[in-house]
């Protein structure tokens, strides 16, 4: 395995940072890794070591307003063009891809943030992925219209890149609700102590986004929730969704079972799921994580 990094500058001058990591030999694949909010790439580096042991070539950005890719400090602003300006970031990094390796099917592992700008990015791009694997996702968001309504008033009164204060806590803070006792605000994430302390010890792990971002994501999430925009995914495209059976992002899996059949019933040739059991937002580093990684391995695998 051989770990390297680069930046490049997206279309309005931003310089994003990007993690690669490339197997011995030839690779047999791509994969593309979407980050979720209030974290960084560099998080999912067991498993992109994982998938190069699989022969996968591995590259995963860091996202607007996170990680290496922080302006001056500001960690959650999403600069001019918000929302859609990170998804185009994203086409512009699987195209890059495409270029490094131009004979290789690609695929996408998008978790959480990074799962509902890869349901946008399915829907203007469709047919530039060959399968798409969406972990701790969600199609259906129950205060999605009061959200809107508070973002709007306060990105007029505060400005866009005004720390959500008052959003985090209605939308974020009750993720943690059931879990009074676990000691940690991010207790959500995983049943193992261990990794929520990695993540609460983590300087770029757990900030608060703007309230830009957070308007952003509840007009993309009305927008790409709309039947005749996911009618523009292409139906061939094979699509894997994964999730803790305790995760509140997705009112343990209610909402999932939800994106699950509307794919379905649009008429998506291969949508397949799986449900871990006991392990909350983040399957990848709970409990689960052993099978999550071989389950992921062998749906690629299956889907070359």
């Amino acid at each position: 395995m051989t770990y390297s990094n680069f930046t490049f500058t997206d279309h309005i001058g931003l310089n994003i940072f990007v993690h690669k990591w490339a197997p011995e030999g030839s690779p047999k694949a791509m994969v593309y890794i979407a980050h979720g909010m209030g974290e960084h790439a560099l998080r999912y580096g067991f498993f992109a070591e994982a998938m190069n042991k699989s022969g996968y070539v591995v590259y995963a950005d860091d996202h607007r307003g996170h990680g290496k890719t922080i302006v001056d400090g500001k960690a959650g602003v999403l600069h001019k063009d918000g929302w859609l300006g990170t998804v185009k970031d994203i086409k512009q990094i699987t195209d890059q891809m495409k270029k490094d390796y131009p004979n290789l099917p690609l695929f996408i592992f998008a978790h959480s943030w990074g799962s509902f700008l890869t349901q946008e990015y399915m829907q203007l791009f469709p047919g530039e992925a060959h399968g798409i694997i969406l972990s701790g996702s969600t199609g259906k968001q129950g205060m999605l219209g009061p959200l809107i309504f508070i973002g709007k008033r306060i990105v007029k009164k505060h400005g866009p890149d005004s720390e959500a204060d008052l959003i985090y806590k209605l939308a974020i803070e009750p993720l943690n609700k059931p879990y009074p006792n676990d000691g940690s605000p991010n207790a959500w994430i995983s049943t193992v102590k261990e990794e929520v302390k990695k993540y609460d010890d983590d300087p770029l792990c757990g900030f608060k986004p703007t309230n830009g971002y957070f308007l952003e994501m509840g007009q993309a999430m009305k927008r790409m929730w709309n039947k005749k925009n996911e009618s523009r995914i292409s139906k061939g495209m094979p699509l894997f969704l994964v999730s803790g059976s305790d995760d509140m992002v997705s009112d343990r899996c209610k909402n999932l079972l939800v994106l699950v059949e509307r794919y379905k019933k649009l008429g998506i040739k291969d949508v397949t799921h799986k449900i871990y059991e006991g392990a909350r937002h983040e399957a990848l580093n709970d409990i689960s994580r052993d099978e999550f990684v071989k389950d992921c391995i062998l749906w690629l695998d299956a889907h070359l």
